[in-house]
């Protein structure tokens, strides 16, 4: 008789394997609790996953499963049956791959934001072009696009004055409203290095409009030459932040008047063409929704070999005096994209360290190294340095967006004009996936289920949960809710971005969790979010809930 010998971890390994085959399978089931630890748990990882087909000058989360991606009229690899280049996609994130959705008017360097109802509308842009085909200006141009189950939808535009903006806009900024329309501020009337007074819009207007038109907004005026895509966030008092070039104000868009003005940030201007970046740290009921704003990077000058910032600011609107706290960037770093991670520290990444944002080699060294910001954390100990990183250079026209399963989806580049694979910094198609730390702290991750898709302000809801092996007995466990609001992805800005801590009670059982909604529109503007339930510091995927006045607002 034959004797065989197998290693214990093999026969432990086919043990596991049976008893697996024998359970049934159900997502709220683990097999028996084991240590973990991975080589990521500090590092995070980085994946070149998928192509965009099109440059990613633009970028928005549409859905769970897909994102809608914007260029200009341009050389792009993805083609319509025609054989025209084109430049929008509709983007798959469980497969990497795209469909190309028909554009009618050149999206160059615009913006964009959602209705209440659901519907994305993507304001401005630039140019006639074309030289094997035309394509029309889209200074003034009103595109929808009405999310659908089946994958089928397509971009709408409409050639009435009354279905475009009033004024030309080329780089403006959208916000989405507590009302749950749209705010869009300033741009140029056509595309220039940097703004100046002859082609200035120093205004703003609404989408869907109103009888007003738009309203004359001095500030811009006072924020000469660069404010060109100025920083724009809603305020839990209803009023907006609005910042351009060193200045920023507290604004009353209702009455139509300023009602603070705030000191200057110290150093360089922080908007284009020396861009930096801009978030508003999360919004805690904990803290009856203290607001504090932080922005990044910049340049000295423009010039090609002009040095990136590497300073932060970071004001507290809610003192009696609120001033500029400064501390580090780390980094030398321009054109920095921020974006809020499931568990409401900010990922800083993409941007170069030499130069000034636009085309014709204008930006040099590439900052190929991301930071994550805790905004709890005491000033010296805010920064998570050594992360995993990359060697695509992600300059001009890069984006980056915080995806569903709590990953961050990174693309575009493209500082060439026109298009070209074979530059120094080239025409940029690939995707990266930045899995952040706390996707490799345990071996499972929280479960949710059963999240409603509207829900109202103030309302609370249940919602199942199963902690596996984070909600064992007698383990610690530090329970947190939070609603992100991911926002349109442009030129280091990611228009309507918020995250926001929501109120909980957990059950005795750990089986389900009542969940309160934000309580204002203020807190939260009106519209789809992305619930996140961390156990520990790791988070859940994301599950798409609205947020409505009326369950009858939404139209999708």
């Amino acid at each position: 008789m034959r004797i065989i010998c197998l290693p214990l971890a093999l026969v432990a390994g086919m043990s596991l394997y049976a008893q697996a085959q024998e359970e049934p399978y159900s997502p709220f089931y683990w097999s028996q609790s084991q240590d973990f630890m991975s080589k990521y748990a500090s590092t995070g990882k980085m994946e070149q996953i998928g192509r965009t087909g099109v440059a990613a000058m633009h970028a928005v989360l549409l859905n769970e499963k897909s994102i809608v991606i914007i260029d200009k009229a341009e050389w792009n690899e993805a083609k319509y049956d025609s054989g025209q280049s084109a430049y929008s996609v509709q983007y798959f994130l469980d497969t990497n791959d795209y469909r190309v959705l028909p554009l009618d008017t050149n999206s160059f360097c615009s913006a964009g934001g959602f209705l209440a109802n659901g519907t994305l509308i993507s304001t401005g842009g630039g140019e006639t072009t074309g030289r094997t085909w035309r394509v029309p200006e889209g200074y003034k141009s009103i595109r929808l696009f009405n999310p659908c189950l089946d994958d089928t939808c397509q971009w709408n535009e409409y050639e009435e004055p009354d279905t475009r903006m009033a004024d030309n806009r080329w780089y403006p900024t959208v916000e989405q409203l507590p009302e749950g329309d749209l705010f869009i501020l300033g741009g140029s009337t056509v595309p220039s290095a940097v703004n100046r007074a002859e082609i200035n819009v120093p205004s703003y207007e609404f989408w869907p409009p109103k009888e007003e038109g738009p309203i004359d907004f001095p500030f811009l005026v006072e924020t000469l030459p660069h404010n060109l895509y100025p920083f724009v966030f809603v305020l839990p008092d209803g009023n907006l932040f609005i910042f351009a070039n060193t200045k920023s104000i507290i604004y009353d868009y209702k009455k139509h008047k300023v009602i603070k003005r705030l000191p200057d940030i110290p150093g360089v201007p922080r908007s284009y063409p020396l861009t930096g970046g801009a978030v508003m740290l999360p919004l805690d009921p904990a803290n009856d929704y203290k607001v504090e704003i932080m922005i990044c990077g910049g340049s000295e000058k423009m010039d090609n070999n002009a040095v990136a910032d590497d300073t932060c600011g970071r004001i507290n609107l809610d003192d009696e005096d609120p001033q500029w706290e400064m501390e580090t960037f780390v980094h030398k770093r321009l054109m920095p994209d921020g974006v809020f991670l499931a568990d409401g520290t900010v990922l800083w990444i993409n941007g170069c360290q030499r130069g000034w944002a636009g085309y014709n080699k204008r930006n040099h060294d590439p900052t190929f190294d991301p930071l994550i910001y805790d905004p709890e954390k005491a000033v010296n100990k805010r920064w998570t340095q050594g992360l995993a990183n990359t060697d695509i250079a992600r300059m001009y026209h890069s984006v980056a967006i915080t995806v569903p399963d709590g990953r961050v989806w990174i693309a575009g580049s493209n500082n060439n004009n026109p298009s070209n694979v074979t530059a120094e910094y080239p025409t940029e198609f690939r995707v990266e996936y930045f899995s952040p730390p706390y996707l490799f702290k345990s071996a499972t991750r929280p479960l949710i289920s059963h999240v409603p898709r509207i829900v109202t302000y103030e309302q609370w809801f249940d919602v199942l949960i199963n902690l596996g092996e984070l909600g064992q007995i007698g383990s610690d466990k530090e329970i947190k809710v939070a609603l992100l609001r991911q926002g349109f992805s442009t030129h280091s800005m990611h228009m309507s971005q918020r995250y926001v801590v929501l109120r909980h009670t957990i059950a005795n059982d750990l089986q389900s969790i009542s969940i309160e909604a934000p309580p204002t529109p203020n807190i939260f503007p009106p519209g789809s979010g992305y619930l996140f339930v961390l156990c520990n510091g790791i988070p859940s995927k994301g599950t798409e809930i609205f947020i409505e006045r009326d369950v009858n607002d939404l139209m999708i």
